[in-house]
């Protein structure tokens, strides 16, 4: 009998197994639908806004049009419905291009060509990196025969400071009427205050990056923030962060008294009633370069005046190399769904703009569409803000990322994966984790997303390193809680190690670096929240638990800037130590038995001191190197414009031996800074392989305010060879130790010290 049951009970389990599989088949199939028509939108996004050079598409908000397609397109029932939909979105765009079943062949190219062209232009894309239309960036990215209006590099800054060491311990409140006219994602006002404290400690800062000013009338905006019992200055003032006018009036500074009144705090000129107008204003700094500052008489908020700050456009003319696509060129991609493309690369212009236009589609009414959707307080809680920011990051990435040449990653299949992943977001936090699993699948150093729900995290008052395999503490800042030399075990119930892995699956790197900023984040989560932990100190097992709490970055090192060690040897902190400081001492140390240069961290400007290590001049000049493109999808690159930092060997030469120390937190800079070292053979190098990452980053702005930054061009080792994920090799390694953490030693510089010796 009981033989006969569980047969019959299996048989039942095998069928209920059945059901679930078709019901998850049928599921997936819908599901599936949506996403083949997400990512056919996606790709022919990029191919259209980075490579078709009409004019129909230079007029677009490709951000806000982001938004609109992936709406327009999810929902597709079949191919031949999605292939509607995109040619009714991207034809008023994009007038010539095809979009077609992959079983077949497009038709001929639909454009006209005249007869005669000799009076006609030819307009196409040509990208050094990708440029976002910023001046003074190393990427530019323009249509020749077109005007290239870039906008400032960094954002319009006023600013003006005054001593707080009277008001030590307070409250402090700034407020300021503002009003803006700003377009687009990413262009935006902001007010800021920073409190500094001693010994060039930042304290309390809000530059409202979670609340930007983008109304068209005036408001009042506040910030408050603590002066710390140590501070000196407090700084505040206005940003406009990219294209648009900002107007300011009625700087007010007040700290709450004992009373618990805000007073006024006296500053200088907050109404702006003492310039004359159409000038500058004084007793305000900042002022960057590409926006003007202007003192005006129409519509002050209160008073006779206020202040106009506006973004002043940088014309930027072409070619910016020879090569560009001809009328002619296309290039056929396919899509998904079972859709291809084919999208011409060049289009001839004459007066009236690029030829091939198409009276079905015009593109002022799509333009007319979207300026009458509200786009106006959309965030990634919204479902199409998500599709929207996943459909530019990759696109940005699957045509510019300089390092899918030695990066092991299915890039294709990656933009699938984040579709699905931000389907199934719900907030903003979430959509945070989305783009930061797709941007660490890069393995790019520089990688990373910013965005507010990051920045309210907090942490715990120590500071860990992986030594012996182990999460230890190396600070604390909470002596009746941790200990230096601590072990910790768990953290909220997981292994310390597994949380460093569960992080490192959003840090975008190599292994060192991975490992670098996760040890840096330890710990974190929301702010208030509990921590439990399990340490081990000795033999002694501990159990404890504490408030997330702390934000402040916890550093080991107390030495000076420049000191003599013993017998000859220096120390210089290059962390710390800026070139003027160690100019001034250049003789004592040209002189020295041995140096040892501390590069646990980040040069202070001082990559001079090299000259003085070489021997002959740098003659290494094509180790940066920026992708010159004008395919999609990479093919066929025409070349990279090449670079070096071209230093001069200088006088007085330094002529003792010299240590360099590393670490995985050496990025970027300073590992530019090391391949001097490494490839002219300059000193010793102690310590640990450095994080792999090198060269300009490129940040860009994605619907619902997150900001986004990778690397964008390819920085190789001076003999031509790999450097990302590679990085500057020790020649001496070290590693540290838990007994050497307890005893409060540097066992990094002591390996120096008998390495300088030797």
């Amino acid at each position: 009998m009981r033989s006969e049951k569980q047969k019959r009970n299996r048989i039942l389990f095998m069928f209920m197994v059945f059901l679930v599989l078709v019901y998850s088949f049928c599921k997936t199939g819908e599901e599936s639908q949506g996403i083949k028509n997400l990512r056919a939108f996606a790709k022919l996004y990029g191919y259209v806004r980075y490579f078709h050079p009409s004019d129909e598409a230079s007029r677009i908000d490709w951000d806000r049009f982001a938004i609109y397609g992936v709406e327009k397109a999810k929902n597709a029932k079949n191919p031949q419905e999605l292939k509607s939909i995109l040619e009714e979105l991207f034809f008023p765009l994009a007038p010539t291009i095809q979009i077609y079943d992959s079983n077949k062949k497009p038709d001929k190219l639909k454009v006209d060509i005249p007869y005669d062209t000799s009076r006609l232009k030819v307009v196409a894309w040509q990208h050094k990196g990708l440029g976002f239309g910023a001046a003074n960036s190393a990427y530019l990215s323009i249509r020749i025969n077109r005007e290239n209006i870039l906008k400032a590099a960094t954002p319009g800054i006023l600013t003006q400071g005054i001593d707080v060491t009277v008001l030590r311990g307070r409250e402090i409140k700034l407020t300021a009427s503002v009003r803006a006219e700003v377009e687009g994602v990413g262009n935006q006002g902001h007010l800021w205050l920073r409190v500094d404290r001693e010994n060039k400690q930042m304290g309390f800062f809000d530059n409202m990056s979670d609340r930007p000013i983008v109304s068209e009338e005036w408001n009042e905006y506040e910030i408050k923030g603590k002066v710390a019992d140590d501070a000196v200055m407090v700084f505040f003032g206005s940003i406009l962060q990219g294209t648009g006018k900002l107007w300011l009036d009625d700087f007010e500074l007040s700290t709450l008294s004992d009373a618990n009144q805000w007073e006024h705090v006296d500053t200088k000129n907050p109404g702006f009633e003492q310039d004359e107008v159409g000038q500058k204003p004084k007793q305000w700094g900042g002022m960057s370069r590409g926006y003007s500052y202007t003192v005006q008489n129409q519509d002050p908020h209160l008073g006779e005046k206020c202040l106009l700050i506006e973004s002043v456009g940088q014309k930027m003319p072409g070619p910016l190399f020879d090569k560009y696509p001809e009328v002619g060129d296309v290039v056929d991609k396919e899509l998904d769904a079972d859709l291809s493309c084919q999208i011409p690369l060049a289009l001839y212009t004459d007066e009236s703009g690029t030829l091939g236009k198409n009276v079905e589609y015009p593109v002022d009414n799509l333009i007319s569409e979207l300026n009458a959707k509200d786009f106006g307080g959309l965030n990634a809680n919204n479902e199409f803000v998500r599709m929207a920011g996943v459909t530019i990051a990759w696109n940005v990435f699957q045509h510019f990322y300089p390092y899918f040449d030695v990066v092991d990653v299915d890039w294709d299949r990656e933009l699938t994966n984040a579709l699905n992943s931000a389907l199934k977001d719900k907030t903003e936090k979430d959509f945070f984790y989305t783009l930061s699993r797709l941007v660490a699948k890069l393995q790019d150093g520089h990688g990373n997303v910013f965005h507010p729900v990051r920045m309210q995290q907090a942490g715990l008052p120590i500071k860990v390193d992986w030594i012996e395999n182990q999460v230890v503490v190396t600070v604390s800042k909470d002596t009746v809680h941790f200990k230096r030399g601590d072990i910790i075990l768990e953290i909220d119930g997981i292994g310390a190690e597994m949380a460093l892995l569960d992080a490192e699956e959003f840090i975008s790197g190599s292994p060192e670096w991975k490992r670098w900023k996760s040890l840096n984040r330890f710990g974190y989560g929301e702010p208030g929240t509990m921590a439990k932990l399990k340490l081990k100190r000795g033999a002694e097992m501990l159990e404890i638990e504490i408030e997330r709490n702390f934000k402040e970055y916890l550093v080991e090192s107390t030495r000076s800037n420049i000191e003599k060690l013993e017998n000859g040897i220096y120390y210089v902190n290059l962390d710390k130590a800026s070139w003027a400081e160690i100019n001034v001492r250049i003789g004592d140390l040209a002189k020295a038995r041995g140096i040892i240069f501390d590069l646990r961290g980040y040069p202070n400007g001082n990559h001079q001191i090299i000259c003085h290590l070489l021997e002959k001049n740098d003659t290494s000049n094509a180790w940066m190197q920026i992708p010159l493109i004008i395919y999609p999808d990479q093919d066929n690159i025409v070349d990279y414009q090449k670079r070096g930092w071209g230093l001069a060997a200088k006088e007085p030469h330094i002529r003792g031996k010299a240590v360099f120390i590393i670490y995985g937190g050496c990025i970027s800079y300073a590992e530019s800074f090391m391949s001097f070292i490494e490839f002219y053979k300059l000193a010793e190098i102690v310590g640990q392989p450095t994080a792999g990452t090198n060269g300009n980053v490129n940040p860009f702005m994605l619907p619902g305010g997150f900001r986004v930054i990778w690397t964008g061009m390819k920085v190789l080792k001076h003999d031509g060879s790999q450097h990302h994920l590679i990085g500057i090799q020790p020649t001496v390694p070290a590693e540290r130790t838990i007994r050497g953490v307890i005893e409060g030693r540097d066992e990094f510089l002591e390996k120096a010290l008998e390495v300088v010796k030797q």
